[in-house]
């Protein structure tokens, strides 16, 4: 078993008595606790399991004692010891703390873990990451961050970067300035309401197909929105499509097109396939008209 202690402190003129409105309190040690699980997942996978467990309350600023207990699955005691000597072993309840606040002097530019890198980053994009023996250099102008590929690992991560968000939301209300992460013999790590924005973040998306083939659609509703999404159906399940063909859209506009329920259009559809941590979703834009089909109005008898 493992153990970390630490405290979360919230400053502000609404806590000066000693006591949070529990609104700005619940959703906070939630999202704490719901971060360092979402941690221990990235980092450990299912071979460790840890626990935030809440302690009785300071004084003062309003303080919270928190307690992370990790206990290891039968068999992998031999990991945790090779974690003492390799990187890629187990990180246990202390390291997981230093991945999420370390912060290292009054300038965060020297090291630190996931919060400090965000409050570096201040929402941009790196200008350069180099590797250095087990270090990782994050470079933007002038500066540089010095961190690790595990907090690395953490910062890309959706699930604990959605949590490390929620986890400071409550500077977002009146009355809360910041928040403090206090562990012993470390350097207390802060955020401040003006460092909120620095916590959104952009979710990458992969693509993973990008075709374009001839089909025959049915319209079942056309729009003239400035998206130009048509909902259409190819005989299965009905889905909506982005017109790009510029001379279809101006016949439209000059009344050189009129439709009827039922009319089919043959065209050049381009679908593309992407992958998220929300899952798969597929894009559709009919990028050519070829050919205009009105609606069957007679049987056919022959």
């Amino acid at each position: 078993m493992s153990e970390a202690n630490m405290t979360l402190v919230f400053d502000g003129p609404s806590v000066d008595d000693g006591e949070i409105d529990v609104q700005d309190l619940a959703p906070a040690l939630l999202a704490m606790g719901e971060l360092i699980q979402a941690a221990n997942q990235e980092i450990n996978g299912n071979r460790a399991q840890i626990s935030v467990k809440v302690r009785a309350t300071a004084e003062g600023s309003f303080e919270v004692d928190l307690a992370l207990i990790q206990s290891f699955l039968e068999n992998t005691k031999i990991l945790f010891d090779f974690a003492a000597e390799n990187k890629d072993g187990i990180a246990a309840a202390n390291e997981l703390t230093e991945l999420l606040f370390k912060f290292v002097g009054g300038t965060v530019t020297m090291g630190g873990g996931l919060f400090a890198l965000v409050k570096f980053l201040k929402g941009r994009k790196p200008d350069k990451i180099e590797h250095n023996g087990g270090d990782v250099h994050i470079h933007i102008g002038d500066n540089h961050f010095v961190t690790n590929q595990r907090t690395i690992q953490l910062a890309e991560s959706v699930a604990v970067r959605e949590q490390a968000k929620k986890s400071i939301s409550s500077l977002s209300n009146n009355g809360i300035d910041k928040i403090k992460v206090k562990r012993s013999g470390h350097d207390d790590l802060e955020v401040s309401k003006s460092e909120v924005g620095y916590f959104e973040y952009e979710e990458t998306e992969e693509e993973l197909a990008d075709e374009t083939r001839t089909m025959t659609l049915q319209i079942i509703s056309l729009s003239f929105k400035e998206d130009n999404k048509w909902r259409v159906t190819d005989g299965g399940e009905p889905f909506s499509a982005t017109i790009e063909d510029s001379t279809f859209l101006n016949k439209i506009a000059n009344n050189e097109i009129a439709f009827s329920k039922g009319d089919y259009l043959v065209c050049e559809v381009r679908e593309r396939q992407f992958r998220s941590s929300k899952g798969l979703k597929k894009e559709r834009s009919i990028i050519e008209v070829k050919d205009h089909k009105p609606a069957a109005q007679q049987l056919r008898l022959i």
